[in-house]
């Protein structure tokens, strides 16, 4: 998780930024569907490296931290 935050707590490099009041950051995300959420997470998009660079973290690791931070944002 410590990965994924480096970015996400600060919006460093574009990241959508994690924390109660945050939502509309994860909006434009999402209408897209989750899926393609997490496989952008898991491949890699614009500046986010894959895996956040998480090299221990598998899909299904992503797959939840991705739900853990839209779920922080609301």
């Amino acid at each position: 998780m410590a990965s994924c935050f480096a970015c996400h707590s600060s919006g460093a490099a574009g990241a959508p930024k994690v924390g109660p009041g945050n939502a509309d950051a994860w909006t434009a995300r999402l209408e897209k569907g989750m899926d393609q959420v997490v496989t952008n997470a898991i491949a890699g998009i614009n500046n986010m490296p894959p895996k956040g660079l998480c090299f221990t973290c598998n899909d299904d690791d992503i797959k939840a931290l991705v739900q853990y931070m839209i779920d922080s944002s609301k």
